[in-house]
């Protein structure tokens, strides 16, 4: 198995740094999409879609 040697610089240890935490908060399945709605959206859970807003696109692009 290969050993990889990565380099952390003196500034990045010590107490003031901690390692990075994720935070998932938990889920509860209340409702889901219809087969085929979730299949065009991406996601059976209605809680998870949160498309990206449109946007006018510009006379140059």
């Amino acid at each position: 198995m290969k050993k990889y040697n990565m380099h952390v610089s003196p500034q990045m240890m010590g107490p003031g740094f901690k390692l990075a935490r994720a935070y998932v908060p938990f889920q509860v399945m209340d409702k889901i999409y219809e087969p085929w709605k979730g299949l065009m959206r991406g996601t059976i859970f209605p809680e998870l879609y949160d498309p990206y807003p449109k946007k006018k696109r510009s006379e140059e692009d």
